[in-house]
């Protein structure tokens, strides 16, 4: 299929490295003046900066840093990750309640 690319390719000259993480639910079971303790189906790792978008009346978007991840086990039996977040600062307030998935 020759000639079906309308725009030519990007190529970086020397590589970079990344990280993405996307979109998960957690659950928030404690949260104190300098850290938030959630519990994620997915592991974090230690040290890594994750934003955490808590919905509510007045949507909060906090720049957070993985600061211990352990397996937790719920009461269901179902396999966690309890995660503590160190805050590292408060972005400003989301513009309205944080959009949640459908």
């Amino acid at each position: 299929m020759l000639g079906r690319r309308r725009h030519s390719r990007y190529l970086l000259a020397q590589p970079v490295e990344g990280h993405l993480r996307v979109r998960e639910e957690v659950t928030i079971e404690k949260w104190s003046g300098s850290d938030v303790v959630v519990l994620a189906s997915e592991p974090c790792a230690c040290n890594e900066r994750l934003t955490l978008e808590v919905p509510g009346p007045i949507g909060r978007r906090l720049h957070v840093q993985v600061a211990e991840c352990r397996p937790a086990v719920t009461d269901e039996g179902a396999i966690l990750h309890r995660c503590r977040l160190a805050i590292l600062e408060a972005a400003a307030d989301c513009a309205g309640p944080v959009a949640s998935e459908p």
